[in-house]
């Protein structure tokens, strides 16, 4: 590949620069999709788009058997390809993550969306709280599971039954949760359920596996599987963020050769970091915000945050389970299932107070009642959706 460079910040980062020089220069070579994307290009190594690769996706899949999709949470799904090679990859580094960061498995129970026959140890993530709390204690007398896999959201809900029914939990020894960002109120929730519960979380893509996982040593990081991938976090100029500052998540699969992710841009937000743990030697990410379509913008097209307001609208009276959609800047959407204490005057006045608190006194708020706010095809819900390109 000698007409393209490596970004200038691998130069620190000898086995990523490696790794990303063997890969990339194979497939300029040797993989259609990458024959066509870096013909007659010069200068630094592109950025990989999923825009580009929707438009290609049968050339990036090269004639290889298709493995896997994404789950088209912001739009058609992404397929993919992995070897038997890369498939192994992927299930060793879970074992020795399960085992080395862990301490090893645990009996368990999932709760999560199933796609196909359901086994003995998973729960439909669609199945009503109480079923799942009732599950959750068959599967401790039959079969001893005192683990628990789910997704953030179900993680809260399932947390706050059983705190207000009273339920006693304390057989539940592992709580991980993953394919969410894990807000602080949720993990917080999750621990006064289930006090005596380690909490762990992971951050994966369904093209690419684990990319981190939470510090066994110091909870605030998660150490990136570097040996498998190189992450990058970049800002609007494709520069790299310092630390602790929010940016766009760029990924290099080292070992997919059936449909390599060459600096791929995952459409996550997340900030780098240097864990202090001094234990696991591996780059770090302090936070992980989750994909850029549930990020907000204020007036001048900003990329907001939206933990602070999720936040204010959980203490809104009469507030249930809610939903903001951004239609466009300065105008919102607030879909909320009312609690017993819905007040309607009152209700809207201190929603919309919070709302031109962050974003300006123009700011318009079209209030949606819902019986139910549903989960996406994927099993995830979204609390925040923003609809601005």
């Amino acid at each position: 590949m000698p007409q393209l460079l490596l970004p200038a910040h691998f130069r620190s980062k000898p086995y990523a620069a490696r790794q990303l020089t063997q890969i990339a220069d194979w497939a300029a070579s040797s993989h259609p999709f990458y024959q066509q994307k870096y013909h007659n290009l010069t200068g630094t190594l592109p950025l990989l788009k999923r825009a580009e690769i929707l438009a290609n996706n049968d050339l990036l899949l090269a004639g290889n058997p298709e493995t896997g999709r994404t789950s088209g949470s912001t739009g058609i799904p992404v397929r993919f390809s992995w070897s038997q090679q890369r498939q192994q990859i992927s299930q060793q580094e879970n074992v020795l993550y399960i085992k080395k960061w862990l301490g090893g498995a645990l009996p368990r129970t999932k709760i999560v969306r199933v796609k196909g026959a359901i086994d003995e140890e998973t729960v439909d993530i669609g199945t009503p709280v109480g079923q799942q709390i009732h599950a959750l204690q068959q599967r401790h007398r039959d079969a001893g599971a005192v683990s628990i896999i789910t997704y953030p959201t179900n993680a809260a809900e399932l947390a706050q039954q059983v705190i207000d029914e009273q339920i006693n939990m304390d057989f539940i020894k592992r709580f991980s949760c993953y394919a969410e960002a894990f807000e602080p109120w949720q993990e917080q929730l999750v621990a006064t359920a289930f006090p005596n519960a380690q909490i762990y979380t992971t951050y994966s893509a369904t093209e690419l596996g684990m990319i981190a996982a939470r510090c066994p040593h110091e909870p605030d990081y998660h150490h990136i599987f570097a040996r498998k991938l190189a992450v990058e976090i970049l800002d609007e100029k494709d520069q790299p963020c310092p630390p602790g500052e929010l940016g766009r998540v760029i990924v290099t699969d080292f070992f997919n050769y059936n449909s390599p992710f060459i600096r791929y841009d995952i459409g996550d937000m997340a900030a780098a970091a240097n864990c202090p743990c001094g234990i696991i030697k591996l780059p770090a990410l302090s936070h992980i915000a989750g994909k850029v379509r549930g990020l907000l913008r204020d007036a001048n097209g900003n990329r907001v945050m939206f933990s602070h307001l999720d936040a204010a609208l959980r203490d809104v009276p009469g507030m249930g389970q809610f939903q903001v959609i951004q239609h466009a800047l300065q105008q919102f959407e607030l879909r909320f299932v009312a609690a017993a204490s819905y007040h309607q005057p009152s209700f809207e006045s201190a929603a919309r107070a919070l709302f031109v608190a962050q974003f300006g006194h123009d700011v318009m708020v079209n209030f949606t009642p819902e019986q139910q706010i549903e989960r996406g095809a994927n099993g995830k819900f979204y609390a925040s959706i923003c609809n601005i390109d």
